[in-house]
């Protein structure tokens, strides 16, 4: 195996020195604007309201059953949007800055290159919603199966990041080598994590600082997949081209 976890995270914190609170900055405003979201908004109303005889036929309270109805729907629509159109791009985007921050000092308008241009946008918009609708779909049929998904799709994000005009099919397929037999080891990397965040969950906001530290030992283990898949001849330089040097 090309990394460790104790590799990686070293290798993040050398590069977080000096440019923590920059990438803390574009972590925190790509999580606001939806990184990570495949756009699935819970939106729960009391169950008195679900139930109308509870009131009785009344003409004004199956109005405001109504209107609220409307609400919902209408709000778990525009946050299903807001979730395909800039929380998947946003993901990719903040891969890409993560990947740019290793070599240099990438500028803040870079986290929004993504949406430059429209047909590298379009695609990934499509792949990331395909990606998040097979990892859905899969854990419909049980949770194991949808994390198992989950991790077999992980380079996706980074994959675009490198080449936003990759297909969904040919990413799936790359993602799935790079991940061949090291995706329990990435989800125990995941749980590495875990303690940080509860550590930084007793101030509340601190998971916002665990981020950048998360993020950039996740950088860490793609360019490791990366160089394992160039060597074993998995892909090359004409799909993989790197990342902007800045």
């Amino acid at each position: 195996m090309y990394w460790s976890r104790k590799l990686l995270k070293s290798n993040a914190r050398n590069v977080l020195r000096g440019s923590y609170w920059r990438v803390f900055v574009a972590c925190l405003v790509c999580g606001l604007l939806g990184a990570g979201s495949s756009g699935a908004v819970n939106i729960n109303l009391p169950t008195q309201l679900l139930e109308l005889d509870n009131f009785g036929y009344d003409p004004y309270w199956s109005l405001i059953f109504s209107v609220l109805w409307v609400i919902v729907i209408v709000v778990g629509l525009l946050g299903l949007a807001w979730g395909i159109f800039v929380g998947g791009p946003m993901r990719v985007a903040q891969c890409r800055y993560m990947m740019e921050n290793r070599c240099g000092t990438p500028p803040f308008n870079s986290l929004f290159s993504v949406f430059s241009n429209k047909d590298a946008y379009l695609n990934v918009v499509k792949v990331m919603f395909l990606r998040n609708l097979f990892i859905f779909l899969w854990s419909l049929l049980c949770l194991i199966p949808g994390i198992y998904k989950e991790y077999q799709y992980y380079y996706i994000p980074y994959l675009l990041a490198e080449n936003p005009y990759m297909s969904f099919d040919r990413a799936k397929e790359l993602s799935i080598a790079m991940t061949d037999g090291e995706k329990m080891d990435i989800f125990v990397l995941d749980l590495s994590f875990i303690g940080w965040y509860l550590l930084g969950a007793i101030i509340l906001i601190g998971g916002f600082f665990v981020n950048p530290y998360a993020q950039a030992t996740y950088a860490e283990l793609y360019a490791a997949a990366r160089s394992k898949a160039m060597d074993t001849g998995i892909t090359g330089p004409d799909e993989l081209s790197g990342f902007a040097q800045y």
